[in-house]
């Protein structure tokens, strides 16, 4: 393999895009349908073409680099923007599909009705499409909460997320389908929690504590009497609260009796609950999450999928918000997969937190500031504690441009 200073990297087949140039695949030669040396992507059909022969290939970063410095004509530029937009439409449409469909099946089970398995498990299976297609959309999509709709969206956030986490752990197809029912299934038992607990803005008293703790009991009902149900999304459901050290509920069980999904969807559940905010609590940023879960490594998290997990989604994500070392707040829109300390940020607000108009900074390029000092993220901050509607920059589209422009 040649090094990154050869301006080759080895990546995943899941993470190739269009427009870039492959410089070898890592498959038989009879297998390969390409016979030139170099292949550059040009539609999703080449994608898909090389993710049938081989998991891995090796691109040329030197290549890509090159050709994103021409100035393309304007007629070619935005037809790359609109193929770019449309495919990030398509996957938010599949997102919210699946999120009105888990209300769905909420409202079924709160009402004491059967809900569709065979519907919940062709949501899934189109939620999986979606994240192999285009991970950072659907980790994005994740990032934009609604405190109002918390227990539905927290459950279609740890789908995705256990999806994406599965993805990274390079899990079968039908793994991540049976994975991303977990995640979508696992708090389908507080729906026979009264409202009056499940909705209490403020602390619960021990009493309804232990009402609250019982979701996972109802959980594993509801899921058992299902017909055709995956069987391991019920130990999910009744196990996602228990941990290494046997002091989780509901039966004290420690790391040796909980099921690899267990474990998995225990990470992604504990995350989003940190970042969200709830009734009786405010989200906490994203890099505190992921120090929360570091911090219970082999004491109530799988060590493996901590640490797969802060690989899959990043120290900087697409749609948190940050300050800088200048004092200038901005927004993630890109990560930088070759330096992922090294994002591309909308800045929109001053050093002085005013409103500015949106102007790019690319840390990998954009090294010093003003000042002559080097840029740095200062730290990852939540939107609302600085009056940013991160919902509006997206109906606004900033998320589904491509910022090639930097200041």
């Amino acid at each position: 393999m040649a090094d990154k200073e050869d301006g080759i990297i080895r990546i995943h087949v899941y993470e190739l895009r269009v427009g870039m140039c492959v410089s070898r695949l890592e498959a038989p030669i009879e297998d390969n349908p390409f016979l030139l040396d170099r292949i550059v992507i040009e539609s999703h059909a080449d994608i898909q073409a090389i993710q049938a022969i081989c998991d891995y290939v090796y691109i040329d970063v030197k290549w890509q680099k090159s050709v994103s410095g021409a100035i393309p004509t304007r007629n070619s530029d935005a037809r790359q923007q609109l193929k770019f937009a449309r495919a990030f439409n398509q996957t938010a449409n599949t997102f919210q599909r699946t999120g009105n469909l888990i209300k769905t099946v909420m409202d079924d089970i709160r009402f004491g009705n059967q809900f569709s398995v065979s519907a919940v498990k062709e949501a899934v299976s189109d939620c999986v499409d979606k994240v192999l297609e285009n991970p950072d959309t659907m980790l994005l999509l994740t990032q934009l909460k609604d405190q109002d709709q918390y227990t539905a969206q927290h459950s279609m956030n740890v789908c995705v997320l256990s999806i994406l986490l599965g993805r990274e752990l390079q899990l079968s197809v039908e793994e991540l389908n049976n994975v991303g029912f977990c995640g979508l299934m696992h708090d389908v038992g507080k729906m026979k929690v009264p409202l009056e607990i499940l909705n209490k803005p403020g602390s619960l008293d021990d009493f309804e504590m232990s009402i609250m703790r019982k979701h996972t009991v109802y959980g594993r009902n509801v899921l058992m009497s299902a017909r055709n149900v995956y069987p391991g999304a019920v130990d999910v459901a009744h196990d996602h609260h228990e941990n290494f050290l046997g002091t989780g509920y509901p039966r004290s069980l420690n790391k040796t009796a909980l099921s690899m999904f267990t474990k998995l969807v225990a990470v992604v559940d504990t995350y989003d609950a940190i970042t969200s905010d709830r009734v009786y609590q405010r989200g906490k940023p994203h890099l505190v999450a992921l120090g929360i879960l570091v911090k219970g490594m082999n004491s109530h998290y799988e060590a493996n999928f901590v640490t797969q997990f802060i690989n899959c989604v990043g120290f900087y994500p697409q749609g948190n918000v940050v300050e800088l070392s200048t004092g200038e707040v901005g927004i993630i829109v890109e990560q930088n997969k070759v330096d992922r300390l090294k994002p591309k940020i909308l800045l929109v607000q001053d050093e002085n937190k005013s409103p500015i108009d949106g102007k790019i900074l690319d840390l990998a390029v954009n090294t010093l500031d003003e000042n002559g000092k080097r840029y740095a993220v200062k730290q990852v901050v939540r939107a609302q504690d600085y009056g940013i509607d991160l919902k509006k920059f997206y109906d606004d589209g900033k998320f589904t441009q491509e910022y090639s422009v930097v200041i």
